[in-house]
């Protein structure tokens, strides 16, 4: 188990407070930073919303907001922490800038973590005093309840700060990713990216709506990849002769032009169907509501896939 128990998340956004309520989840003394004194109390209000489904989850009793500090000055909330997880918004100028402020008040051996969703540490942590303690911690929305981080080391990310950071991840009850090299946009999200840009043309072109392609992963694919991903999927598909028979089956399918990954232009014809779209999906339901929704499956799912997985691995 980690020794790390002092934690800064840097800015307060949907993946700021993710990270804030899983850390105070697993007993975490959380300083908080954010520019506006007034955030505190959205913030506060989105701890107690999500907390049952935490509690569920992790069979935690009672949330102790004692461990909770919430700071204005990013020298404050820096002074004592010794892993600070950085979710400022996505863009090379400003988490370059705001590392180099990291660096400069942070204690000289903390881990600085980004939430990037596929900037380059390298470039990122540029500017930052010990770039060697620099990575990617990239986690999933909603932090507090998916598993799930993508450790990426920069050019200068020392092994034994990679080995510290995966063993806090895992205190707070995550299952890190090691990616082995930088790369733009990691694994997940460019997984994510190419099914997400062929959904585009498809609506583009008319050929289904948002709840269509939503319905076409829900029933079908996503139930599988619950369990085990693509691979896993496909070399099941191969029979008893597994993926070598899947390859030999359905390989020569990849000569064929089913798919554009080059995204589409995002007209305003495009963005009204998305829009109109998801709005029709959420018949009248607030984001409050649904996520309120899509927290209790998602318990329920990792509690019923904890069952099977023991049996895969």
């Amino acid at each position: 188990m980690s020794s790390i128990k002092k934690v800064a998340i840097i800015g307060t956004g949907v993946i700021g407070v993710g990270w804030i309520i899983r850390c105070l989840a697993h007993n975490k003394i959380v300083y908080a930073f954010d520019k506006d004194i007034k955030l505190k109390k959205n913030l506060l209000s989105e701890i107690k919303r999500a907390w049952p489904f935490v509690k569920k989850l992790f069979n935690k009793k009672k949330l102790n907001l004692n461990n909770f500090h919430f700071f204005t000055s990013i020298e404050q909330t820096l002074r004592n922490a010794d892993f600070i997880q950085e979710c400022a918004t996505e863009n090379y100028s400003l988490k370059t800038k705001l590392m180099s402020t990291i660096g400069k008040y942070a204690k000289t051996n903390s881990i600085i973590s980004s939430s990037s969703s596929g900037l380059l540490p390298t470039r990122i942590y540029s500017k930052c005093k010990n770039p060697e303690r620099g990575i990617i911690g990239h986690p999933f929305n909603p932090v507090y309840l998916l598993p799930a981080v993508e450790i990426v080391p920069g050019k200068r990310t020392s092994k034994k700060n990679l080995n510290l950071a995966k063993k806090f991840y895992k205190s707070i009850s995550m299952n890190p990713i090691m990616v082995k090299n930088e790369l733009p946009g990691y694994l997940s999200d460019r997984l994510q990216e190419a099914l997400w840009r062929e959904g585009l043309h498809i609506i583009n072109e008319g050929h289904a709506t948002t709840e269509d392609l939503d319905r076409a992963i829900e029933d079908g694919p996503g139930l599988r990849w619950s369990l085990m991903g693509t691979f896993l999927t496909f070399h099941l598909a191969g029979g008893k002769a597994g993926m070598r028979h899947m390859l030999e089956q359905f390989g020569p399918a990849l000569k064929l032009p089913w798919t554009k990954l080059k995204a589409p232009r995002l007209s305003n014809k495009l963005i009204d169907r998305l829009v109109k779209g998801t709005k029709k999906q959420s018949k009248g339901k607030s984001v409050t509501k649904i996520s309120n929704i899509r927290d209790e499956y998602l318990v329920e799912l990792q509690r019923l896939r904890k069952k099977y997985e023991k049996k895969l691995r």
